[in-house]
């Protein structure tokens, strides 16, 4: 499993490999499978579990996914490799001094709309996330900068309010996805429904529910070592399919080339199928059940608390990814930085849940609504909470929902208890926890507003000391804990799937796809 960064190179300076980078900086950054050159051309298909609400990159929420749709379309900033340490990108090289960054942007770059991409259309789209009035669930992660302007027209220099340890991965990230100026001014409906950026693939068609399509960039800017043109595919397809078991046929019939995920019990069918590669690239899924603070049963924490002592994690996994688990106390894995052995959740104890249900006052059963999504294996987890939860002294009542259905109610907080999942590791524990435990957090499903958490939070962002990092997130995770905001549950292996003639695919740390060097055939 890939590990964070010795320190996050925030300060360097790339002038100098600037020039070799230019050619290179799409070819993928991270774990991928054979890449070798050679534009063969054809039609990727994939199966898609997660259709996005929106393609606005200032506006998506499901961390876990919309990136790898967005990847197609936009382009960012900079690249942020596996190991941390950052590639150029719509940049060419930056530099910093003190609490002023100048980016120095590609030339001859245009949208795929033909409007000419510039330092305006960076200061545009910089500003605009910023803006309250944009209501950007990114905002958060350009709060430390006080201006950003334009200081030439291929240059932009942004100055903060204080040292930033993150904003080049956050500008290496769906923040730093720059979008044509010409198709924002249509409005966001307009935009979020046909997005238009320079990234490698231009967008063509989006039938709700059924699928995405995207075709070749033919203008596109990267190019391969060997001086190939990318994209290497003409066409990419998503088509959006929420069943694991008409994925896992699909994938075995030819129907689709790459999925986004598979559960255990479905991959495992495949092993033995040369026409599939199955390979672990240390992607690992974190369920867990986040419980509403605001309102209800658990605006009272011991009822947390008996909800956390309630839950056997490991039977939970075993039924959730057969042996294809691990079990840790938080969104850390054990090779991150940030990770504690010393920290752990509450200890399966069903009687003294129930006794602590009786101490709360709530004798007899406590209704309780648990909402999941329509998607293996998160009803099962379901299911195998409503019985430990019943066993307990809950009354809880499960509802299945489609994904869209179900963002819906965490946004609004309209349930009790939730099964959700993210993709992890990610480049900084930031990543990880500042969108849903932040008070203002875009992804705040349990409606927290603990000033403690929310310095604490601060406080890892506040240096690049490791040390003092390290100890602001294993706080972070603690206090995570002793509340019992959110009931960590058992994190999946989730590898690269796909069809074994298709090479080239690039992963994100987290696992989001990068395609430009995507190839079908020998």
């Amino acid at each position: 499993m890939p590990n964070s960064t010795h320190r996050i190179p925030r300060r360097t300076v790339l002038a100098g490999a600037a020039a070799t980078a230019a050619v290179t900086a799409l070819a993928g950054c991270g774990g991928s499978s054979d890449s070798s050159g050679g534009a063969s051309g054809g039609t990727l298909t994939a199966g898609f579990d997660n259709e996005p609400v929106t393609l606005d990159p200032a506006m998506s929420s499901a961390i876990s996914s919309d990136r790898n749709v967005l990847n197609l379309f936009f382009d960012t900033l900079l690249r942020q490799r596996r190991d941390g340490t950052f590639e150029p990108a719509l940049a060419t090289q930056w530099t910093e001094k003190g609490t002023e960054i100048t980016f120095e942007l590609r030339k001859g770059v245009k949208f795929h709309d033909g409007t000419p991409f510039n330092a305006d259309a960076v200061v545009l789209n910089l500003k605009r996330i910023s803006d309250p009035a944009t209501r950007s669930t990114k905002a958060a992660a350009l709060a430390s900068i006080r201006e950003v302007k334009a200081t030439g027209p291929q240059t932009v220099t942004i100055t903060l309010k204080a040292a930033d340890p993150l904003l080049l991965t956050q500008l290496a990230h769906e923040p730093g996805m720059i979008a044509s100026p010409a198709a924002l001014a249509k409005g966001p409906e307009t935009f979020g429904r046909k997005p238009v950026g320079t990234g490698p693939f231009t967008f063509r068609q989006w039938r709700t529910k059924v699928q995405l399509t995207a075709e070749r960039n033919t203008d596109y800017w990267a190019k391969t070592p060997e001086g190939d043109a990318l994209p290497l595919l003409d066409k990419v397809v998503l088509r959006f399919v929420t069943e694991a078991k008409v994925l896992r046929a699909e994938l075995s019939t030819g129907g689709v080339h790459l999925v986004r995920a598979l559960p255990p019990e479905e991959y495992k069918q495949l092993a033995d199928d040369s026409r599939i590669t199955i390979k672990d690239e240390g992607v690992r899924r974190n369920y867990y059940a986040s419980l509403n603070v605001t309102k209800g049963p658990f605006s009272d924490p011991r009822v947390r608390a008996a909800f956390a002592m309630v839950v056997e994690r490991r039977s939970v996994g075993k039924a959730a990814a057969g042996g294809d688990f691990d079990i840790a106390p938080s969104f850390a894995t054990s090779e991150d930085w940030f990770y504690d052995d010393s920290l752990a959740p509450l200890p399966y104890d069903p009687d003294k849940a129930r006794t602590t249900l009786d101490k709360a006052g709530l004798r007899g059963k406590v209704p309780i609504t648990l909402v999941a999504r329509r998607r293996a294996p998160d009803p099962t987890i379901a299911e195998l909470l409503q019985s430990q939860l019943t066993a307990a002294g809950f009354a809880p009542k499960v509802e299945i929902l489609e994904f869209q259905t179900q963002l819906e109610r965490m946004q609004k907080q309209d349930f009790d208890a939730a099964i959700l999942v993210i993709d992890i590791p990610r480049l900084d524990p930031s990543l990880s926890f500042d969108p849903y435990f932040a008070s203002d957090g875009p992804s705040n499903w349990s409606g927290l507003k603990d000033t403690a958490l929310d310095n604490l939070l601060d406080k890892g962002l506040s240096t690049d000391d490791r040390a003092v990092r390290k100890q602001a997130y294993v706080d972070v995770q603690r206090r995570i804990l002793q509340n019992n905001y959110w009931v960590f549950l058992h994190q999946a292996k989730s590898p690269l799937i796909h069809s074994s003639n298709l090479n080239g695919v690039g992963l994100d740390v987290d696992g989001q796809w990068r395609l430009e060097r995507a190839r079908l055939g020998t």
